[in-house]
């Protein structure tokens, strides 16, 4: 495989395996019951509100791991691979991806401010942070994003109030730009910045997607949750995709496995002497 291939997967399936599907905890653990309307006000909009509601629905959490299934597609191009997935909260992420073998090819690491990677099949290694996934998937990531996605947690690109509040049939929405705003783009002067949307399901009463995008020029980035469950009295997203379009067009799906939280973990990480650069 070439090492664009892996960074991308990598980054794809640290943004999106918090919401992979778990087969074997789906049967094990009942649906949850049927929220209460009275639990939550759809009838009116409020940003602060909104927010309070979201941050309720967060995991809080020590530590994550899961073993991950993904099937990706990178421009027509589709593989798929399992990679394990450790996440001690609010300090590093670490993973190791093996294909259908089961055989390592590819280890990372990452913290706050740095990303370390190595690629077992060239002997290659990367070390720095985060502008080179930047130019890589056009698209502004950083740890909290990251952690955050992997978590099912509220992320904001910007600060609070810079959101409005909108609300359709089955969401409550914060949005960076209002949305009579968005009509055609030829006809309103949208700065080159990027947006941000995230949907509150009334239904599950958690984040049912995110979408990050630019409209000049057309970039965008989103994540949609299917499905849910409980584990540990807390609410996890079962089932994602993964969808990036800019110069190239990215979807990826995965499913989750062994999922624990709070437990112990090891992130075991080295670059053997022997391995070169990645240029």
């Amino acid at each position: 495989m070439q090492q664009s291939f892996f960074l991308k997967c990598i980054v794809l399936v640290l943004l999106a395996s918090s919401a992979c599907k778990s087969k074997k905890i789906a049967k094990e653990t009942e649906a949850p019951a049927p929220i209460e309307e009275a639990k939550t006000d759809f009838k009116t909009c409020n940003v602060d509100s909104l927010y309070s509601k979201i941050k309720e629905s967060d995991l809080k959490l020590n530590t994550f791991s899961a073993k991950v299934g993904a099937e990706s597609d990178i421009n027509n191009q589709r593989n798929s691979f399992t990679a394990n997935l450790r996440v001690k909260v609010d300090s590093a992420i670490w993973m190791s991806i093996s294909p259908a073998l089961g055989i390592e090819v590819a280890r990372v690491f990452i913290t706050r401010d740095s990303l370390k990677f190595t690629n077992r099949i060239n002997g290659t290694y990367f070390k720095g942070d985060y502008r080179y996934l930047n130019s890589l998937l056009q698209i502004e990531l950083n740890f909290n994003m990251i952690q955050s996605i992997l978590l099912g947690n509220i992320y904001l690109h910007y600060a609070k109030d810079k959101y409005n509040c909108d609300k359709d049939n089955l969401n409550l929405i914060l949005s960076s730009l209002k949305k009579r705003q968005i009509k055609r783009e030829e006809d309103i002067d949208i700065p080159q910045v990027l947006t941000q949307e995230l949907f509150y399901s009334k239904e599950q009463q958690k984040i049912s997607s995110m979408n990050l995008q630019d409209y000049r020029p057309q970039r965008r980035f989103g994540v949609n949750y299917d499905a849910f469950v409980e584990i540990e009295s807390q609410k996890l997203p079962t089932s994602i995709i993964v969808k990036a379009n800019a110069e190239k067009s990215v979807m990826i799906k995965l499913d989750y496995s062994k999922i624990n939280f709070n437990k112990e973990l090891n992130l075991p990480f080295s670059i053997p002497p022997s391995y070169e650069p990645i240029r």
